[in-house]
């Protein structure tokens, strides 16, 4: 007699900023995948491009190196980072919108896919969603977003470079 013993994937599902989720091509292998949440773990290839996504999720990195696509884009970005990581510059945004075109998200996930804080419609900061979230860094927003969620938000310290842009005319 074979006894056969699953356990439970510590991966959670990958948590799509506007549900529901389009197509979406996660390349980080955090997540599991789930719905039109398709996990392509080792990245970006011919598996991930046959899928043809509405959206892409990755780290900078992996969006750096990204090459590109035969095919638009057509609903997010969604750029994923690790507590501790850099979060994306004005510089770096502005580079995803030239390639895409499309909304660009950010969130700060645990290595198991644990959703921590998240980038709204309103691009206000991110939304606390784990409370033991370590806001070293950042500021931390209790002000109602302007998508009228009340979680409060990290604000991250204006860099030179939006100051500089926020002044031009």
């Amino acid at each position: 007699m074979k006894l056969i013993v699953r356990v439970a994937s510590p991966k959670r599902a990958f948590v799509y900023p506007i549900p529901p989720a389009p197509p979406t091509a996660v390349l980080a292998p955090w997540f599991r995948s789930q719905g039109a949440v398709r996990v392509f773990a080792r990245g970006w290839g011919h598996e991930a491009a046959a899928y043809r996504p509405a959206a892409v999720a990755a780290t900078w990195d992996q969006f750096d190196c990204l090459p590109a696509l035969a095919f638009p884009l057509t609903h997010a970005v969604i750029v994923l980072a690790c507590p501790g990581d850099a979060l994306l510059t004005l510089q770096q945004r502005r580079r995803l919108w030239n390639m895409f075109r499309v909304p660009i998200f950010e969130q700060i996930v645990r290595k198991n896919g644990t959703l921590l804080a998240a980038e709204c419609e309103a691009h206000c900061g991110l939304h606390i969603e784990w409370p033991d979230l370590d806001p070293a860094g950042w500021a931390v927003d209790p002000a109602p977003c302007g998508c009228g969620r009340k979680a409060p938000r990290l604000k991250p310290a204006l860099e030179a470079e939006e100051i500089a842009a926020a002044a031009a005319p």
